[in-house]
C-alpha cells in the first residue's frame, strides 16, 4: 500500500502498538533511500524511544546514526534516528529559516506522532520564572491590564498566594510589542537555558503569541506550531506519520500541517485487531464497597511478585502512593527506572505525567494503574482549560492521552497487562468516550468487555476485582477467549473528512505567519456559524480578532465583544466587566429536574457527579481550585438553583454565586486549597469585597443574601474579624455535604426518578437541600477569634 503511494508528500500510517510499526517505519526509510529520496529522518518522541530504534534498525541490518552532522546521513547512506526536538529547537542543527544552507532531508518519519505534538508545541513556548528580569519587566508594562482582566488574578499574582493564570489581552500585547521583544531578546543563558533553543523558533511571530502570567512565571506561546521555521521538514518530499492510538487525526492537520486528504485515506491493515490483551477495570466507580485504598493495598499485594506502574499527573497526587512505594520518578529519572523494569523485578513504581513516549513490554509492567486524568499546567493551558474545558475538542485531546497511558504496557500483538482506572474523573471521560467513539476500535472494544464483565461488581468487594485480575493475567480460557472474540474483525477507523474548521484554524495560522492579517481573519469567520458550542465558538472568534487586531484594531474589538456573548470565560474588553443579574428559577425541584434531565440515562449521571464529588475534595494539587469552583457550580445546579462563578467570568465578585430561591443569595468564597488551622484576615477580607461587589450588583432590601466561606477552620486569626452576617462550611461539613449530594443524586438514579419533580422534592427536603434548610443544615457560625 505504502509503495503504491509512496510519492504523495503526506502519508499517515496507522498500525497498532506491538504489530511492528518501527520495523516497517524503518523499512519506509531504507527504501527511500534507495530511491534517491534522502537523507532520511526518524523522529521519536524522546531518548528512550530513539534507543528502541536504534536497536531494531541494527537487528535489521540498516544503517543509522544519532548525529545530524554525520557523513553517512548526510550522503544517504545511514537512517538518522534522533528525538523531535533535536530538529526542532532555536539552535537546531537542521537550520533556521533564513540563517544559511538549511540541511537538506528528503524523507523524515514522525513515529509515535501523537506523542511527538505537545513536544513540538512546546518548543514554540517559552516560560519565565517570576525571579527573571524579563517576568519583571514584563509584570511591570502589563500590570494594569492584569488587574483589568482578573483582581483576583492580578492580586494572587502580586502576593504570590496562589496559582491562577491570568492572559495578557491580545491587543495590550500588540502595543507593547516592541518593548516586550526586547526584554525577551535579552533574556540570558543564566536567566534561562530552556529559552534559549525556544526564543529563535518564536521571535518572527511574536505579535501571534499568547501571553498568561501567574504569580510564579510568564508563559509566552505561539497558538500553533510554525513547521516552516525548520525547512528541512516542510521541504522534504515525503513526510510520514505513524500513529497508533488517535481514532481522530484531525489534530495532524491543525498542528502539524497535514494535508487533509492524507486523513481521511490513512494507510492501515485490513484489521486492526493486531493488538495486545488488556482487562480495563474500574473498581472504585463499580462498587460502592471499593475505597481508593482498597486498591492501592491490592496494587502493593501484586507488587510483590509483578511489577506495577502507576501513572499520576502531577507530583501532589505521586506524592498520595509514598506509604506504599519510594519508586516516585520523573523527567530525570525516567529513563533509568524503565531499563530497570524492563530487566528485573522492581515492584510497585510511579511514573508522574508519563501518559505517552515509555515502552513497558512483558513483564516490564503486568499491572498498570492510571490515577488521574492527564492536567494541564502551565499558564497559557490553564487559562485555555479555564475558556473551553468541558468541550468537544478538550474532551477530545485528553481521551487521546488516556489511551497513550493505557497502552504503556501493552507493546506486542502477544502482550497482556491488567488496566486499572482509578480517578472518577477519568473514569468519566473515558464513559462519554465509550459513547462518543473517541476511542481507538480496539481499545473501545476491551473498554466494552470489561465493563460488560464489571456489572457483575456492583456492591462486591475489591476482592472480586482482584480475583479477575489474578485470572487474566494467568491466562484464563474464559478471559483469553472472550478478548479474542472482542477485536476479532476490528478495522481502523478513518475520518470521511475533515472538519472544515480544523483546515481554517492552520491555514489562517499560515496567513497570519505571512502577515496577511485580514485573510487569517476571514478563514475563520466563514466557520463562526458552524461551530454549535457557543464556549468554542468564543474562543475562534477571539482567535480570529487576535489576527484582525493587526490590522483593524475597531473591528477587532466588536469582535471580541461578541466573542465574550458566546464565552464569558474568555478575554473581557474594559466595557464588558458586568456581570448579567443572576436571576431566580423558579420552584427548586422543576428547576432541578430540567437540569437533570439533560442526562440520558441514570448510570451517565451517576458517573458525572462521581467526577464533580471527586473534585469538590480540598486539595493542594495545583489548579485544584478552579475545578472545586467549578463543581460547586453544577452542584449548585442540580440542587435546583441557579448558579455562576463571577469571579472566573469577570474578574470580579466571589468565587460562586447561587440564587437558592425567595429572593435569597448565596456569596461563596472557596479556599479549598488552605491548610491552615485558622482563618486568615485575607481570606476574611476577600469574603468582605466579594459581599461588597454583590452589594453594589443587587438591591439588598429586595435580595438577601449570605456571605459564605469554604475553609478547614471555623476559628478566625487573632486579627481577623468576620462580616457580620458571614458564615463557614468548615471541611469537615464539607465531607457531609459531598456524602449527602452522593445520596441524593444516587436515590433517584437507583428509581430512574431524576426527572421527576415530586421525587426530587422529596428527596432534596431528605438530604436537607430545600432552599429553607440550606443555611441551617450546610453553614456554620463563626467562632471566637483565636488568641494572640
Amino acid at each position: 500500500m505504502w509503495f503504491r503511494r509512496r510519492d504523495e508528500a503526506d502519508l499517515i500510517l496507522k498500525m497498532n502498538t506491538g504489530s511492528g510499526k518501527t520495523v516497517v517505519g524503518l523499512v519506509i526509510a531504507k527504501s527511500s533511500l534507495n530511491e534517491d529520496k534522502g537523507p532520511a529522518v526518524y523522529l521519536v518522541p524522546n531518548t528512550q524511544l530513539q534507543e528502541q530504534v536504534g536497536i531494531t534498525a541494527s537487528e535489521l541490518g540498516i544503517a543509522w546514526t544519532d548525529d545530524p552532522a554525520d557523513p553517512a546521513f548526510r550522503q544517504s547512506e545511514a537512517v538518522l534516528v534522533v528525538p523531535v526536538h533535536t530538529m526542532y529547537n532555536g539552535r537546531s542543527r537542521f537550520r533556521l529559516e533564513g540563517h544559511g544552507n538549511t540541511v537538506h532531508v528528503g524523507t523524515v518519519i514522525v513515529d509515535d506522532a501523537h506523542a511527538c505534538i505537545p513536544i513540538i508545541e512546546d518548543q514554540f513556548s517559552t516560560t519565565l520564572a517570576d525571579t527573571t528580569p524579563a517576568y519583571k519587566g514584563l509584570l511591570k508594562r502589563f500590570n494594569s491590564v492584569l488587574k483589568e482582566q482578573s483582581l483576583s488574578g492580578w492580586t494572587s499574582i502580586t502576593t504570590g498566594s496562589e496559582t491562577q493564570a491570568v492572559p495578557i489581552p491580545y491587543w495590550a500585547w500588540a502595543n507593547e510589542l516592541a518593548s516586550s521583544y526586547a526584554l525577551l531578546n535579552a533574556v540570558t543563558e543564566t536567566d534561562s537555558k530552556d529559552h534559549q533553543f525556544k526564543w529563535p523558533l518564536m521571535r518572527n511571530q511574536l505579535a501571534l503569541c499568547d501571553v498568561a502570567f501567574t504569580s510564579k512565571e510568564v508563559e509566552v506561546r505561539l497558538p500553533y506550531p510554525n513547521l516552516a521555521v525548520i525547512p528541512s521538514f516542510t521541504n522534504a518530499a515525503r513526510r510520514i506519520y505513524m500513529t497508533a492510538t488517535l481514532a481522530d487525526d484531525g489534530i495532524l492537520v491543525t498542528k502539524m500541517g497535514v494535508d487533509p486528504n492524507c486523513v481521511t485515506r490513512p494507510i492501515a491493515p485490513s484489521s486492526a485487531s493486531d493488538i495486545g490483551d488488556r482487562i480495563i477495570l474500574t473498581p472504585v466507580e463499580t462498587s460502592r464497597m471499593v475505597t481508593i485504598e482498597d486498591v492501592k493495598a491490592s496494587a502493593a499485594n501484586w507488587a510483590t511478585s509483578l511489577n506495577v506502574v502507576v501513572i499520576v499527573p502531577s507530583r501532589h497526587r505521586a506524592n498520595e502512593w509514598q506509604p506504599y512505594t519510594s519508586e516516585i520518578h520523573e523527567k530525570t529519572t525516567i529513563k533509568a527506572i524503565v531499563k530497570r523494569l524492563n530487566t528485573q523485578h522492581v515492584g510497585l513504581v510511579v511514573l508522574i505525567a508519563r501518559y505517552d513516549g515509555v515502552d513497558l513490554p512483558g513483564d516490564a509492567c503486568r499491572v498498570l494503574i492510571i490515577d488521574g486524568l492527564p492536567e494541564r499546567y502551565s499558564p497559557a493551558e490553564l487559562v485555555e482549560a479555564a475558556a473551553i474545558g468541558g468541550t468537544e475538542v478538550m474532551s477530545s485531546q485528553q481521551t487521546q492521552r488516556i489511551e497513550q497511558g493505557m497502552g504503556r504496557g501493552v507493546r506486542a500483538t502477544d502482550d497482556y497487562c491488567a488496566v486499572i482506572l482509578l480517578d472518577p474523573r477519568l473514569v468519566g471521560r473515558l464513559y462519554s468516550a465509550a459513547d462518543l467513539h473517541q476511542l481507538s476500535p480496539g481499545t473501545r472494544a476491551q473498554y466494552e468487555l470489561s465493563a460488560t464483565f464489571a456489572k457483575s461488581g456492583r456492591s462486591k468487594p475489591m476482592s472480586f476485582f482482584a480475583d479477575a485480575v489474578d485470572a487474566f493475567l494467568a491466562r484464563d480460557s474464559a478471559w483469553t477467549n472472550a478478548s479474542k472474540d472482542a477485536v476479532e474483525g476490528l478495522t481502523y477507523s478513518s475520518l470521511s473528512s475533515v472538519q472544515p474548521l480544523l483546515v481554517a484554524e492552520r491555514d489562517a495560522f499560515r496567513e497570519a505567519c505571512a502577515e496577511r492579517y485580514t485573510q487569517a481573519f476571514e478563514l475563520l469567520q466563514a466557520q463562526f456559524s458552524s461551530i454549535s458550542n457557543a464556549r468554542y465558538r468564543g474562543w475562534i472568534k477571539q482567535r480570529a480578532a487576535s489576527y484582525l487586531e493587526l490590522v483593524d484594531p475597531v473591528k477587532a474589538r466588536e469582535i471580541q465583544v461578541k466573542a465574550r456573548i458566546d464565552n464569558n470565560y474568555i478575554l473581557k474588553v474594559p466595557t464588558s466587566t458586568a456581570e448579567p443579574k443572576l436571576s431566580h428559577l423558579g420552584n427548586q425541584a422543576d428547576a432541578a429536574s430540567a437540569h437533570l434531565g439533560q442526562y440520558a440515562k441514570p448510570r451517565d449521571l451517576e458517573v458525572v457527579v462521581d467526577g464533580i464529588l471527586f473534585d469538590l475534595v480540598p486539595s493542594t494539587d495545583k489548579n485544584s481550585h478552579k475545578r472545586f469552583e467549578a463543581a460547586l457550580d453544577i452542584v449548585g445546579k442540580m440542587l435546583g438553583f441557579n448558579a455562576s462563578r463571577p469571579d472566573a467570568t469577570t474578574g470580579i465578585g466571589p468565587d460562586n454565586l447561587w440564587a437558592i430561591g425567595q429572593d435569597s443569595y448565596w456569596v461563596i468564597e472557596c479556599k479549598s486549597e488552605a491548610v491552615a488551622s485558622q482563618v486568615s484576615r485575607e481570606y476574611l477580607e476577600q469574603l468582605t469585597h466579594s459581599a461588597d461587589w454583590f452589594e453594589s450588583q443587587y438591591d439588598i432590601s429586595q435580595h438577601p443574601y449570605l456571605p459564605l466561606l469554604i475553609h478547614p477552620s471555623r476559628t478566625p486569626m487573632w486579627d481577623a474579624v468576620p462580616r457580620q452576617t458571614a458564615r463557614v462550611m468548615s471541611f469537615d461539613l464539607l465531607a457531609e455535604f459531598r456524602i449527602a449530594v452522593r445520596g441524593y443524586i444516587t436515590a433517584l438514579c437507583s428509581t430512574d426518578s431524576y426527572r421527576d419533580p415530586s421525587e426530587i422534592s422529596k428527596n432534596l427536603n431528605h438530604f436537607g437541600f430545600a432552599a429553607r434548610d440550606l443555611a441551617n443544615r450546610w453553614t456554620q457560625t463563626f467562632r471566637a477569634p483565636a488568641k494572640r
